[in-house]
C-alpha cells in the first residue's frame, strides 16, 4: 500500500501520525506534527479589525466635515467602489496570514526535528535537527496567557559550534519536551545498540 503524503491537521495540537513527508528516510516514523498556536495570530486578528474599521470610521466622521461631496452622486459611488478595492486587498492580507501560519509546522520523528518556515508564497525554509545531537532540551511558559492557554517555548542546546534550535509558541511544551526527550533517549540508545553489534 503506497504511503500517503502528509496530510496537516486542522488543529494546531500535537499528534501522532503515521504520514508521511518528501525526504523521509526508509526507517523514519513521523510521531508528531505540530504548529504554532493560535495565539500567535492575535496581533494580526487585531489589526485587520482596525483596518476594516478605517473606511467606515472614515465615512462617518472625515467625509461630512472635509469632503461632503463623497456623500452625493457620482462620487458616493465611487467611494463605495474605492472601499470595495480596499477590502479586496485585506482578504489577501487574510489569505497571505493564514497560509504562512497554516505552513510553518514542525515535524518530529523517530531520528529528527524538522522546522519548516513558509516566508510568502515562494520562499521555504527547512532546518533539521538529528535527536542524537541533542545536548540539552528546555522548556518555558512565561506569563499569565502562556500559562491560561498552554503554550510556551522549547530550546534545544545542540554542539557548542551549532546555533539553539528554538521552537516558538509550541502547544503544550512541557509534554512535547518530554516526548523529544524519549525519542532522544530511544535514539541514542539505538545507536549505542547498533555500535556493540559492531564490535
Amino acid at each position: 500500500m503506497p504511503k500517503r503524503s502528509i496530510n496537516l491537521h486542522k488543529n494546531n495540537t500535537l499528534k501522532k501520525s503515521k504520514l508521511s513527508f518528501p525526504g523521509q528516510h526508509e526507517s523514519e516514523e513521523v510521531v508528531l506534527i505540530a504548529r504554532k498556536h493560535l495565539i500567535a495570530l492575535l496581533p494580526y486578528f487585531l489589526q485587520i479589525c482596525l483596518m476594516c474599521l478605517l473606511p467606515i470610521l472614515f465615512y462617518i466622521f472625515i467625509v461630512p466635515a472635509v469632503l461632503p461631496a463623497f456623500l452625493e452622486e457620482p462620487y458616493h459611488q465611487l467611494f463605495l467602489l474605492l472601499s470595495i478595492i480596499y477590502y479586496g486587498f485585506i482578504w489577501i492580507i487574510i489569505f497571505v496570514i493564514w497560509m504562512d501560519y497554516y505552513l510553518d509546522i514542525w515535524i518530529v520523528t523517530n531520528e529528527r526535528i524538522l522546522d519548516i518556515e513558509q516566508i510568502g508564497f515562494f520562499s521555504r525554509i527547512v532546518s533539521e535537527l538529528d535527536l542524537k545531537r541533542i545536548q540539552d532540551i528546555t522548556s518555558s511558559v512565561h506569563g499569565v496567557i502562556p500559562t491560561m492557554f498552554g503554550f510556551g517555548n522549547i530550546h534545544i542546546q545542540t554542539a557548542a559550534e551549532e546555533r539553539k534550535f528554538d521552537l516558538k509558541l509550541v502547544p503544550h511544551p512541557v509534554t512535547t519536551r518530554r516526548k523529544i526527550t524519549k525519542l532522544y533517549k530511544a535514539a541514542r540508545e539505538k545507536d549505542r545498540f547498533i555500535y556493540r553489534d559492531d564490535e
